[in-house]
């Protein structure tokens, strides 16, 4: 970085911080005039002693915040909250000495101003100084700088693996060309990295390609959720102790993180020791609840966290407004709980996520793995181009650039990994292009009473996982947030968001309808084994042709007692085993690929009777999802297969095409320290 680039870098921040400190102390002086309305005892007479208060009382505060922090940080977190309070109360008296024109009758009024002033100042702050790095530095590094001192130091370089869900190499050229991820456009032009891409395999969501790419084994993973003929129970993605055995199954113990590594916010561990927000790992010993502590005795990362959560739910209410009045289509629901939604996964979890990361590094640990989920988030419901999933990714950015500056402190130095579990393909959903959703298309064709569970938001997976993981903490933070979610438990677990009616273990002659973005999963469950092709045009002779009525349905696998694993198009079939086809080829749009992801899928123990593909328009890149999201992923077509891995040029990467999670971990498993 040459010396004009950083002089100029530190005017900017010079500016950011006047103008952050400005729109602060806005924002408090009109809080204050609200308090000589509502709270009795307290007077301000005119506008400039309500300045010079307010003024004033900040200034002692920037002096004195941080000597708090490093205390509360290094001994005694907990009592942060008490210590803020009654300094700020005696800091009100004496102002309220110095300063005419803000007048007080009791030592309780001071108290009460003090604690909603420090409060909405950490508000304030938190909303406008979002860009702060130097405040972030200050309140948050430095008090960790002082924890972890005296961490062993190593010359050898560790690894962070920063994931971003959801981001396909089409989007992620879009978002370097219109200059929406400035630091990975750095890295890249100035040599330090390297951009390659890699090919998913057939279920290419979190719950399919998180288990390859972090423990090398992903097989009998058909989807998101699937069914299991053997025990006649659902498996899903989305619960804890249901992730936790599927973990049990495909782990060796060997994962990417098995060497003193750390698991952020994924769905699989990785096999690491210290894990926080990971869905496998819930309720486990291999769990470590420390950063929470201090994030929540930290008043900086408090606010500032709240601050950013704020923002991002004003933000979501005035984009989803927006796009109905632009009459945006194609475009799904954005009102009810989804504000929150989207504020939680991009504010919170990625604010706790970064700060976890950056305990980890001035600690010296060799390899952390984060996933940050909130582009895929927003990507979902706004489509996967559109500016505001966009400028999440420049959200991402400035927070790896924050990683970035931070690890010349660390305990080793840090080699820097972007990339991702998968893309998303766009699109109208089968509901909005059929008015039918696919259950309601089965039903009709096979006249069997139907179970199709409502579709898992990951959103409420990870705020499940967030809630259940704290409630689980021997605290009293933890205990309060336990009593506050009981009703809303179920084994131990917060279950929050859409609930249905479970299915029954063991329930005969029923179909079950499972959707996984543009991959639909049909088991008939009056069959303990998998049906046939034969069987199936037996039972249900109007099945498979009804479907392809369907101009939405792409492609159907089923497998042959004659031919083995087939492929069925509208106007041709393919024949896995022997690789030929008759009549067109069904395979043709989705890549040269495609029947090597649909064999392997064919060979998993859970396969459905029947796999259901939308349709995929190679010209528009659009897919059908059988979920209400405009944005998908799960099953083949366009850039949902197709994911990201960005690298420091240093490390060897593979030089022939990285296809399937597996051998994605076999390539970065080798980048991973010893110690």
């Amino acid at each position: 970085m040459t010396q004009l680039s950083v002089g100029g870098k530190k005017r900017k921040t010079h500016l950011n911080y006047l103008a952050v400190s400005l729109l602060s102390l806005v924002f408090q002086v009109s809080v204050l005039g609200l308090l000589d309305i509502f709270l009795p005892g307290l007077s301000v007479q005119t506008l400039e002693a309500a300045f010079l208060f307010v003024l004033i009382l900040g200034v002692a505060n920037s002096f004195l915040l941080p000597l708090l922090v490093n205390y509360a940080v290094r001994f005694r977190p907990l009592l942060f909250p008490i210590f803020v309070f009654l300094m700020n109360g005696i800091l009100v008296i004496l102002v309220n000495a110095l300063i005419p024109g803000v007048d007080m009758d009791s030592i309780w009024t001071a108290i009460g101003v003090s604690i909603v002033i420090s409060m909405t100042g950490m508000i304030a702050g938190g909303i406008f100084s979002t860009d702060d790095y130097a405040s972030y530095k200050r309140f948050v590094v430095q008090p960790l700088i002082k924890r972890y001192e005296n961490s062993e130091k190593t010359d050898v370089p560790g690894v962070m693996f920063l994931e971003i869900d959801g981001l396909s190499r089409e989007v992620l050229d879009n978002a370097l060309l219109h200059g929406y991820m400035p630091t990975l456009k750095r890295w890249l032009e100035s040599g330090s990295h390297k951009l390659a891409g890699w090919e998913t395999d057939l279920s290419c969501q979190t719950g399919g390609c998180q288990p390859g790419i972090l423990h090398g084994n992903n097989t009998n993973i058909p989807a998101f959720r699937w069914y299991e003929k053997e025990n006649g129970r659902i498996l899903t993605s989305g619960k804890p102790r249901d992730v936790a055995e599927i973990e049990k199954r495909i782990s060796d113990g060997k994962g990417l993180l098995a060497n003193r590594g750390a698991s952020r916010g994924n769905m699989y561990s990785g096999d690491a020791v210290e894990n926080n927000l990971t869905l496998s790992t819930v309720g486990s010993t291999k769990r470590n609840t420390m950063e929470y502590f201090l994030i929540y005795a930290n008043p900086y990362m408090a606010s500032r966290t709240f601050g950013i959560f704020i923002s991002h739910f004003i933000v979501e209410v005035v984009e989803g407004w927006w796009q109905l009045v632009r009459n945006e289509r194609p475009r799904v629901k954005r009102t009810g709980a989804y504000p929150f939604q989207r504020a939680v996964m991009s504010a919170i979890l990625r604010e706790i996520s970064v700060f976890t990361l950056v305990g980890d590094m001035l600690r010296g640990l060799p390899a952390m793995y984060a996933t940050f989920a909130g582009y895929d988030e927003v990507a979902h419901h706004s489509g996967i181009m559109r500016k505001d999933a966009l400028r999440v990714l420049t959200g991402l950015d400035k927070s790896f650039e924050w990683l970035e500056e931070i690890s010349v402190h660390a305990a080793r130095p840090y080699k820097f990994v972007v990339l991702s579990d998968h893309g998303q393909s766009n699109g109208a959903t089968f509901l909005q292009r059929t008015g039918k959703t696919l259950e309601q298309a089965i039903k009709e064709l096979v006249n069997l009473e139907s179970y199709a569970p409502p579709a898992e938001d990951e959103t409420w997976v990870r705020i499940n996982t967030l809630l259940t993981d704290v409630s689980r903490q021997n605290t009293r933070g933890g205990r309060l947030v336990s009593r506050t979610v009981k009703s809303k438990m179920e084994d131990g677990d917060v279950v929050l968001g859409p609930k249905d009616k479970k299915l029954k273990t063991g329930e005969k002659n029923k179909v079950i309808v499972l959707a996984s973005g543009n991959l639909g999963l049909i088991y008939f469950t009056a069959w303990d084994k998998r049906m046939s092709l034969e069987q199936i045009n037996q039972a249900f002779p109007g099945l498979i042709p009804g479907l392809f009525k369907y101009p939405q349905v792409g492609l159907v696998l089923v497998r042959s007692e004659e031919h083995g694993p087939l492929v069925l198009g509208s106007k041709g079939v393919y024949y896995l085993e022997s690789d030929r086809f008759d009549g067109e080829n069904p395979l043709t749009v989705y890549g040269p690929n495609a029947a090597l992801h649909l064999k392997r899928e064919d060979s998993f123990i859970n396969a459905p009777d029947l796999l259901i593909n939308s349709f995929y328009n190679p010209e528009t890149g659009e897919v059908a999802a059988f979920e209400e999201l405009v944005g998908s992923h799960g099953g083949l077509g366009g850039n949902q297969s197709h994911a990201i891995l960005i690298h420091p040029t240093d490390l060897m990467a593979s030089s022939e095409p990285i296809i399937g999670a597996s051998n994605l971990h076999q390539v970065i498993k080798q980048w991973v320290p010893e110690k």
